[in-house]
């Protein structure tokens, strides 16, 4: 870029804790989520933010945090996965939500997905399940009616994203697994940044204005957002976060 927003030069690492969606933020999409791995350019500047802060950077994502260990190692970073059912905190401890009835859920997807080429059924870990239909987009309306009429138990949930669709413990959301890590060092006492691309990071964004934060939209705001800011692509995001570091 051969200018920067203002707003760039108003943030004070030192009393800030950055809160990070991945796909669609840090780095691209792919058709299989699988294949999505971070380059050495984004663990370098990861690492250099991690410095400026002393470890107030974590990861929020709809992924299970084993999948987050994947894409970022050797880093292992405070998170929170799987839209807040599975946090991992700075010291090391676990949090996880509590048993649901996704077991049901999970295979009637199994059925309705092996009926449909081009969907694409994701187990995360037994704590939520996610349909894809990156592969076969004109299906969204089908895949929508069917889990509207597969999920009936009110400890579940259907959080909608970009080409999928996922089932969750109810209550779990990106902006609780933020607060949850804003209450434990190194984040306590610090202002939260939170960057994400999707309908899926709008409670984040809520969460962190609440708590007089900056909340980045990655990527055209195609639907209504409540972030403060946004970004065009994840290119200027790490321009964005490469400006900050100098």
């Amino acid at each position: 870029m051969s200018t920067t927003p203002a707003w760039w030069d108003e943030i004070d690492l030192a009393r800030t804790a950055f809160y990070l969606d991945v796909d669609g933020t840090l780095l691209g999409f792919k058709e299989r989520p699988e294949d999505v791995v971070a380059d050495e350019a984004l663990l370098t500047l990861i690492t250099r933010l991690r410095e400026k802060t002393h470890g107030a950077v974590a990861l929020v994502s709809g992924r299970m945090i084993s999948d987050l260990d994947r894409i970022v190692a050797p880093l292992a970073l405070p998170a929170g996965g799987v839209h807040g059912a599975e946090l991992r905190f700075a010291d090391g401890r676990r949090e996880a939500a509590a048993g649901t009835a996704i077991a049901e859920v999970r295979e009637a997807a199994e059925t309705f997905v092996a009926a449909h080429p081009g969907l694409r059924l994701e187990d995360k870990g037994g704590a939520a399940i996610a349909v894809h239909y990156r592969q076969a987009p004109e299906r969204k309306d089908e895949v929508r009616a069917f889990l509207e009429r597969t999920v009936t138990d009110p400890a579940l949930m259907i959080q909608h994203g970009k080409m999928v669709a996922e089932v969750k413990p109810a209550g779990c959301h990106k902006g609780k697994a933020i607060e949850a890590l804003m209450a434990t060092p190194p984040f306590a006492g610090r202002a939260p940044l939170f960057m994400g691309d999707d309908l899926t990071d709008e409670h984040g964004f809520e969460t962190v204005n609440d708590h007089h934060g900056i909340s980045i939209k990655i990527g055209v705001a195609d639907e209504p957002t409540v972030a403060m800011h946004t970004l065009p692509d994840t290119s200027a995001v790490r321009d964005f976060l490469d400006h900050l570091c100098r």
